[in-house]
């Protein structure tokens, strides 16, 4: 009576018929490809979990000075709340000169 026939039996059978170089081949692809879906399995549960976290509290800090270039080349010092302006570099303001910030 014949034997059923078996997927794994012919694989083997063709690992072992194989060159050393194909055999040593085979040996690395498998483990390496397994690694690669675990790592893609593990990055995808990791994605959903952060997408599924609540958003982290908003920043309770403000820009004070911010200093820009246009497209022209020329400096801009933006304050908060105000529009930009040209930057005046022989009367600046003390605290971008490394003077001392005075307060209200």
């Amino acid at each position: 009576m014949d034997q059923p026939y078996s997927v794994w039996a012919d694989l083997l059978n063709k690992f072992h018929t194989s060159s050393d170089v194909i055999q040593a081949l085979w040996l690395v692809v498998v483990p390496v490809t397994l690694l690669g879906v675990t790592w893609l399995t593990m990055r995808t549960l990791r994605d959903i979990a952060l997408a599924m976290r609540p958003p982290r509290p908003e920043a309770k800090s403000l820009l004070v000075y911010g200093v820009v270039q246009d497209a022209d080349g020329q400096w801009h010092v933006i304050r908060h709340g105000d529009e930009p302006r040209p930057l005046d570099w022989r009367n600046a303001p003390r605290e971008l000169v490394g003077g001392v910030a005075e307060f209200d």
